[in-house]
């Protein structure tokens, strides 16, 4: 036909007629890719497990709960009960347990970081009444992780799996920025980050 403009043939028309056809939705990276599963580090949750026991074990004076496997004294010592979270909940004030969690399960993060890392990591965490507060994980000059606790969220943790959850994702979050550190202070050193 006269006056029709010839189509340009198709981008990926050699790799479709190769059979190297890629979806674009399913590619990793793309907006339109379900989020993918990953798969837990194993052997970080049975080091923050390892940890978050030696610190109940500190904290147990006369060794009342050494016998129990980790699982049940987690559970006894640690977990918070329904009942914890209703009073939470209910007069919007933390709970003791709430009170008792924050340090413990960020002292025990620490100490994954330091089994990881090889550097001195340290944990600082403060809570109020009304569950306002953060925790922090640095070593030396650098913050590593910082956590905003607001109204007490996401603690109380009444689950142990959820617990390893949120602290595996903390350490993994926090030794991904201390490797970034390392490899931007590399060649000139932590001054050449200031300015």
């Amino acid at each position: 036909m006269k006056g029709e403009i010839p189509m340009e043939p198709m981008a990926n028309a050699g790799e479709v007629l190769q059979g190297v056809y890629v979806d674009e939705a399913a590619a990793p990276g793309s907006r339109n890719s379900p989020q993918e599963q990953r798969q837990p580090d194993l052997d970080m949750e049975a080091a923050f497990i390892r940890r978050l026991c030696q610190l109940l074990d500190a904290d147990d004076y006369f060794g009342r709960n050494a016998a129990l496997p980790p699982s049940a004294k987690i559970a006894k010592l640690f977990l918070a009960s329904a009942a914890d979270q209703q009073q939470s909940d209910f007069n919007c004030a933390v709970s003791p347990k709430v009170r008792q969690q924050v340090p413990l399960l960020f002292q025990a993060i620490a100490g994954v970081l330091e089994e990881r890392s090889g550097a001195l990591i340290q944990s600082a965490a403060e809570i109020n009444g009304e569950g306002f507060g953060r925790a922090l994980l640095y070593s030396g000059r650098i913050i590593l992780v910082l956590k905003s606790l607001r109204a007490g969220f996401p603690f109380p943790f009444t689950e142990e799996s959820k617990a390893v959850r949120y602290a595996v994702a903390c350490a993994e979050e926090g030794l991904a920025f201390m490797q970034k550190y390392n490899e931007a202070t590399a060649l000139y050193g932590s001054f050449s980050l200031e300015g």
